[in-house]
């Protein structure tokens, strides 16, 4: 009663057509997004594809307190993809970009 047999078969290029992949939210806070594809914060959006020799930047003292920064290379040019004075959500944002880098094969 509920078959299905009279159906008309999907064309070939429906079959062979891989579904979209939704980015996975790897970190969001009020101000920054870490996905699989991108990494969104104050400072600006960048595909993460794109991102080269991101690098951890640590500066100040025990006294006038520590600044953490992440930069990277986008698209030939030297940016700052993330500035915070909490070491903890500091190294929240770094693992999760990381991760993005290797969901994406970069790492």
């Amino acid at each position: 009663m509920y078959g299905s047999s009279n159906l008309a078969p999907l064309p070939d290029e429906r079959m062979n057509r891989r579904p979209a992949r939704r980015p996975i939210v790897l970190y969001r806070d009020w101000n920054t997004l870490v996905t699989t594809e991108t990494f969104w914060s104050e400072d600006g959006c960048y595909p993460v594809e794109e991102l080269a020799f991101v690098e951890r930047v640590e500066s100040g003292s025990r006294f006038r307190g520590r600044s953490y920064e992440l930069r990277a290379l986008f698209r030939g040019q030297r940016v700052r993809l993330f500035r915070t004075r909490n070491q903890c959500k500091f190294g929240q944002v770094c693992r999760a970009l990381t991760r993005a880098q290797e969901y994406a094969g970069l790492v």
